[in-house]
């Protein structure tokens, strides 16, 4: 292959996976459910802080946010009181926006070693 063929390809790549900022303006202000041991989470996004409720808001997690831009975040956990949750207050959990169609958007996250991919459903307004 050519070398100018080569870098075409290459910058052709690198644009079709970039995430557009644009759409990962949906996170904020937002609420989202994703899937957990076949149960429903519900995930609700401000612009600084970020609640998940486990069992139909029987329990919850309760974490500020510290946003690096509009795809990419870190939570740090403030308060919790979800049953034998494996981190305390104060685990950093830093998330990327990995993609987003429609109203899924896709993440890899990552804590204390931990890493997993994920996805969750914008709720219908």
């Amino acid at each position: 292959m050519k070398p100018l063929h080569f870098l075409v390809v290459v910058f052709f790549l690198m644009f079709t996976f970039v995430v557009d900022a644009q759409e990962c303006t949906i996170l904020k202000n937002n609420s989202f459910t994703y899937k957990l041991a076949k149960k429903e989470v519900l995930v609700e996004f401000t612009d600084n802080e970020y609640v998940e409720y486990h069992q139909s808001k029987k329990y919850y997690i309760k974490s500020t946010i510290e946003w690096v831009s509009d795809c990419e975040y870190y939570l740090e956990i403030q308060e919790t009181t979800l049953p034998n949750f494996p981190f305390q207050k104060g685990s950093k959990l830093h998330t990327i926006i990995t993609k987003v169609k429609k109203n899924k958007v896709y993440y890899t996250s990552s804590i204390i070693g931990r890493t997993w991919e994920g996805k969750m459903t914008k709720k219908k307004d």
